[in-house]
Protein backbone atom coordinates (compact mmCIF):
# COMPACT_ATOMS: atom_id res chain seq x y z
CA UNK A 1 0.00 0.00 0.00
CA UNK A 2 1.38 3.47 -1.10
CA UNK A 3 1.84 6.32 1.38
CA UNK A 4 -0.66 8.06 -0.31
CA UNK A 5 -3.17 5.37 -0.60
CA UNK A 6 -2.51 4.61 3.14
CA UNK A 7 -3.52 8.55 4.40
CA UNK A 8 -6.76 8.28 1.76
CA UNK A 9 -7.67 4.86 3.45
CA UNK A 10 -6.78 6.47 6.98
CA UNK A 11 -8.80 9.44 6.33
CA UNK A 12 -11.83 7.63 4.78
CA UNK A 13 -11.80 5.21 7.74
CA UNK A 14 -11.58 8.25 10.46
CA UNK A 15 -14.90 10.14 8.72
CA UNK A 16 -16.91 6.38 7.88
CA UNK A 17 -15.97 5.95 11.51
CA UNK A 18 -17.57 8.99 12.79
CA UNK A 19 -20.41 8.93 10.46
CA UNK A 20 -21.49 5.41 11.93
CA UNK A 21 -20.83 6.52 15.53
CA UNK A 22 -22.47 9.48 15.04
CA UNK A 23 -25.66 7.39 14.07
CA UNK A 24 -25.02 5.06 16.98
CA UNK A 25 -25.46 7.96 19.22
CA UNK A 26 -28.51 9.36 17.43
CA UNK A 27 -30.55 5.60 17.86
CA UNK A 28 -29.13 5.21 21.38
CA UNK A 29 -29.90 9.31 22.84
CA UNK A 30 -32.42 10.62 20.59
CA UNK A 31 -29.72 13.28 19.27
CA UNK A 32 -29.64 14.54 15.65
CA UNK A 33 -26.77 13.05 13.92
CA UNK A 34 -25.38 15.80 11.65
CA UNK A 35 -24.13 17.96 14.38
CA UNK A 36 -22.32 14.73 15.11
CA UNK A 37 -21.20 14.04 11.91
CA UNK A 38 -20.05 17.56 10.84
CA UNK A 39 -18.05 18.36 14.36
CA UNK A 40 -14.46 19.08 13.03
CA UNK A 41 -12.98 18.22 16.86
CA UNK A 42 -14.45 14.59 16.31
CA UNK A 43 -13.76 14.09 12.73
CA UNK A 44 -10.30 15.23 13.82
CA UNK A 45 -9.45 13.36 16.74
CA UNK A 46 -11.52 9.91 14.55
CA UNK A 47 -8.49 10.34 11.96
CA UNK A 48 -6.00 10.77 14.21
CA UNK A 49 -6.96 7.50 16.10
CA UNK A 50 -7.55 5.77 12.69
CA UNK A 51 -3.98 6.55 11.81
CA UNK A 52 -3.01 3.59 14.50
CA UNK A 53 -4.19 1.55 11.56
CA UNK A 54 -1.33 1.83 9.28
CA UNK A 55 1.46 0.38 11.98
CA UNK A 56 -0.65 -2.14 12.82
CA UNK A 57 -1.55 -3.43 9.29
CA UNK A 58 1.54 -3.15 8.15
CA UNK A 59 3.62 -5.22 11.31
CA UNK A 60 0.31 -7.95 12.08
CA UNK A 61 -1.37 -9.59 10.03
CA UNK A 62 -4.90 -11.36 9.91
CA UNK A 63 -6.62 -12.07 13.02
CA UNK A 64 -4.61 -10.22 15.36
CA UNK A 65 -4.54 -7.64 13.36
CA UNK A 66 -8.00 -7.26 13.90
CA UNK A 67 -8.34 -7.76 17.03
CA UNK A 68 -5.09 -5.16 17.96
CA UNK A 69 -6.86 -2.25 15.36
CA UNK A 70 -10.85 -2.89 17.16
CA UNK A 71 -9.32 -2.82 20.54
CA UNK A 72 -6.95 0.13 20.02
CA UNK A 73 -9.58 1.99 18.17
CA UNK A 74 -12.26 1.25 20.85
CA UNK A 75 -10.34 2.13 23.99
CA UNK A 76 -8.34 5.24 23.04
CA UNK A 77 -11.42 7.29 21.54
CA UNK A 78 -13.46 5.91 25.10
CA UNK A 79 -10.33 7.13 26.97
CA UNK A 80 -10.47 10.61 25.25
CA UNK A 81 -14.35 10.55 25.58
CA UNK A 82 -14.64 10.56 29.13
CA UNK A 83 -10.80 12.10 30.60
CA UNK A 84 -10.69 14.35 27.83
CA UNK A 85 -14.14 15.30 26.86
CA UNK A 86 -16.16 14.67 29.76
CA UNK A 87 -18.85 12.23 28.56
CA UNK A 88 -21.32 11.58 31.14
CA UNK A 89 -22.58 7.83 29.49
CA UNK A 90 -21.63 4.49 31.07
CA UNK A 91 -18.03 3.08 30.07
CA UNK A 92 -20.92 0.36 28.68
CA UNK A 93 -21.86 2.93 26.13
CA UNK A 94 -18.83 4.77 25.51
CA UNK A 95 -17.29 1.49 24.42
CA UNK A 96 -19.91 0.25 22.59
CA UNK A 97 -20.59 3.33 20.52
CA UNK A 98 -16.41 3.49 19.92
CA UNK A 99 -16.42 -0.17 18.89
CA UNK A 100 -19.18 1.06 16.22
CA UNK A 101 -16.28 3.83 15.32
CA UNK A 102 -13.29 1.43 15.12
CA UNK A 103 -15.79 -1.81 13.48
CA UNK A 104 -16.20 0.27 10.73
CA UNK A 105 -13.26 2.47 10.68
CA UNK A 106 -11.34 -0.76 10.45
CA UNK A 107 -13.61 -2.56 7.55
CA UNK A 108 -13.18 0.76 5.28
CA UNK A 109 -8.72 1.02 6.23
CA UNK A 110 -8.89 -2.87 5.16
CA UNK A 111 -11.06 -2.56 2.33
CA UNK A 112 -8.82 0.35 0.45
CA UNK A 113 -5.72 -1.87 1.36
CA UNK A 114 -6.55 -4.91 -0.13
CA UNK A 115 -8.56 -2.15 -2.79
Amino acid sequence: MSTTAAIVGVILAGILGTVANSFAISYLFGVEAMPLILDAGRLAVAILVAILLIPIFARMGGFAAWIVALAALTVIPSLLAVYVFAAEAPWSVVLGVNFVYALVATIVFVAMRKG
